[in-house]
Formats: C-alpha cells, sequence, structure tokens
C-alpha cells in the first residue's frame, strides 16, 4: 500500500497554484497524460493545458509528459507543447523514466509526479523517490486497461480514504506559505 500514497492529492493538474511547485522546490513535472492532462481521445492540447505549460515555462519549471501511451499519440501532443515526453514508458515499471532522469541529469528531488492512476502514474514516481500528486480523472471514459486498472484501484482508494491518505495541495500550500 505504501508504494501507490501519494504526497500530495488535487481535483486537477489546473486548479494549483504555480508557487504550490515553487514552495515544495519542483523545477520538473513528470505529467500523465490521459485523463491527466486531457481526455484520451483528445488529439491536440486544450487552451487550459496551453495556458498551463505556458505558465509553467514563464516559472522556470520544465514539463515532461510521462505516457505509457504510443509514440505517435504522444509525440504529436509534445509537439505542439514544446516540451519532452517519454512514451511507452511502462508505468510503473520506472526504468525508461529513471533513465531519462539520469541522462538529464535531473535531481529526482527537484521533481514532481502528477497523475491520475494510484498503480502507474503514483507507483512509478514512489519507485523513483519523487514526489507525487495525485489528481481525479478527467473523465470516467477510459481505454480498455485503464479501465481494468481503474477497477483494481478503486478498491484500494476505498482503504486509503479510510485513513485520509494524503493531503490536499492547499493544506500544505497554505501551511509552507505561513512558513
Amino acid at each position: 500500500m505504501k508504494s501507490i500514497i501519494p504526497n500530495f492529492k488535487a481535483k486537477n493538474i489546473f486548479e494549483i497554484d504555480i508557487n504550490f511547485f515553487k514552495k515544495i522546490d519542483v523545477h520538473y513535472l513528470f505529467c500523465d497524460l490521459d485523463n491527466t492532462l486531457d481526455l484520451y481521445t483528445t488529439v491536440f492540447p486544450s487552451n487550459d493545458v496551453l495556458n498551463l505549460v505556458k505558465r509553467l515555462h514563464e516559472n522556470n519549471i520544465s514539463v515532461i509528459i510521462c505516457s505509457n501511451n504510443s509514440k505517435k499519440r504522444v509525440e504529436k501532443y509534445a509537439k505542439i507543447l514544446k516540451v519532452k515526453y517519454i512514451y511507452r514508458s511502462f508505468k510503473p515499471f520506472c526504468y525508461k523514466v529513471n533513465k531519462y532522469l539520469k541522462n538529464n541529469r535531473i535531481d529526482s528531488s527537484k521533481a514532481l509526479f502528477i497523475g491520475d492512476q494510484l498503480l502507474t502514474d503514483i507507483k512509478c514516481g514512489n519507485k523513483l523517490g519523487i514526489k507525487t500528486l495525485y489528481v481525479d480523472e478527467l473523465a470516467h471514459k477510459n481505454g480498455f486497461f485503464t479501465k481494468i486498472n481503474k477497477r483494481i484501484e478503486s478498491f484500494y482508494k476505498k482503504k486509503l480514504k479510510k485513513s485520509n491518505f494524503c493531503k490536499n495541495w492547499r493544506d500544505i500550500y497554505v501551511s509552507t506559505k505561513e512558513s
């Protein structure tokens, strides 16, 4: 269970104040694509995503899309945003993400992994020693394998909710803001 417990929770990536990332000393956001940044059926980034990535870049925070999806899907999307990407990352296995961290000399303490799945995104980030932030899925419409994963995940989420499994980013942000 410990491997799927995120450090933070948010309704979605768009509600998070950019200053929160600065307060927790994050310079790199490893973001899941499908149902975290956009719907899995969306081919091009939405205006919300374009604006978010622009604001992150203006604040010296790099976005790296980390997806289990195909190169064709991820590359097309990432190129429009002008961000780096890892396709077919095979999350929760962390070989490709770890290789990316090493090749780009990224300090894992300066990174945050954001995703909508505990068993893939959060588990991968936790295994790498990266801070993790769990977001609700943007839509309940998923691909075949994700549907299976979400069904298994619902069991764990029920257990974790009883123990108030992680803090909302706002609670952390307010407490760090006051420090």
